[in-house]
């Protein structure tokens, strides 16, 4: 979604607003015609103002009308703001803005999206910089190396998009905690408003083999190269093929042609990519991200041993 779409959604709400209150002020009119007389009167106020009328002898008047509208409504049992437009924001009463600034309603609609578009909102919900736990280190080389990557992760999305590097390279072995700061990067990119894609290396692939046969529209790729965050979860688990190799690589050179930040996470050491996916991209990947190289013991074998135990 983007600020365009998002201020659209917005006018709409407000048009209906303001539809619905004026419909309730000709019920009101239909009901009570003094109501009317007074609406009249309070409408006429500005062109009075105009024609050189004393400005504080009109205030005085309309505010005595404003106070009989309120006396007769309470006493009808309807309340007084029945016919004002109920907007779904007060800050800039569902118009987008606050003066020349993005209202704070927008930039929560526009984080509510790109979050459900990030697919984060099923087991990677709960992967936060809070909930990543140092303890499952051993303490000494590997817990300071952890520790590290964890400030340069919170860092990193923090400052999102400013960083002169390309992207980050997540590397290790199973379960050492890649998924869990990827998807704290994620979860914090997107609550900023800014549209974050993550998905495994496979899934991706699919993707981009369903567009080059016609099984998907062109659209589902351009998604990934425009994303302000794309996150290739598990590079190396799919299937490996000519084609894979190319389209993943293309894509990545694409989005580093384009400014566009990307988050790779791999259990491939570094000749492991060498040899699958050929020296342009580990050369790529090496010289343009940052590459973090996760240590210790399987993080889920242990909390699979401590439940058991």
């Amino acid at each position: 979604m983007t600020i365009n779409e998002a201020i659209n959604i917005k006018t709409e709400k407000r048009i209906k607003a303001i539809e619905l209150a004026e419909a309730r002020r000709n019920e009101l009119h239909a009901k009570i015609s003094r109501i009317a007389q007074i609406d009249a009167d309070l409408q006429d106020i500005p062109l009075r103002l105009i024609s050189g009328e004393d400005p504080e002898s009109l205030k005085s008047i309309s505010e005595s009308l404003a106070s009989e509208r309120a006396r007769i409504l309470e006493a009808s049992g309807i309340e007084k703001d029945y016919d004002t437009p109920k907007f779904e924001c007060n800050d800039c009463n569902d118009g987008g803005y606050c003066g020349i600034k993005l209202c704070h309603c927008v930039r929560e609609m526009l984080s509510e999206q790109n979050y459900q578009e990030s697919k984060l909102a099923g087991g990677l919900v709960g992967k936060t910089f809070e909930s990543f736990s140092l303890s499952y280190y051993a303490e000494g080389k590997d817990r300071a190396q952890l520790e590290g990557i964890l400030r340069g992760c919170k860092k990193y999305a923090e400052n999102f998009p400013n960083d002169s590097m390309a992207g980050l390279l997540f590397t290790g072995g199973t379960g050492l905690g890649k998924t869990h700061l990827s998807a704290a990067i994620a979860n914090t990119v997107a609550s900023k408003g800014m549209s974050v894609i993550y998905e495994s290396a496979q899934q991706i692939y699919d993707t981009l083999d369903a567009v080059r046969f016609n099984r998907a529209e062109l659209a589902e790729r351009k998604k990934y190269e425009s994303c302000k965050l794309l996150i290739i979860d598990d590079l190396g688990a799919e299937c490996i093929t000519q084609y894979s190799v190319s389209a993943i690589t293309s894509l990545i050179d694409l989005r580093i042609v384009n400014g566009r930040k990307t988050i790779i996470s791999t259990n491939l050491d570094h000749n492991g990519i060498k040899r699958i996916y050929g020296e342009r991209l580990y050369s790529r990947l090496l010289g343009e991200f940052r590459v973090l190289k996760f240590v210790g013991k399987d993080v889920r074998m242990q909390k699979i041993k401590g439940v058991n135990d």
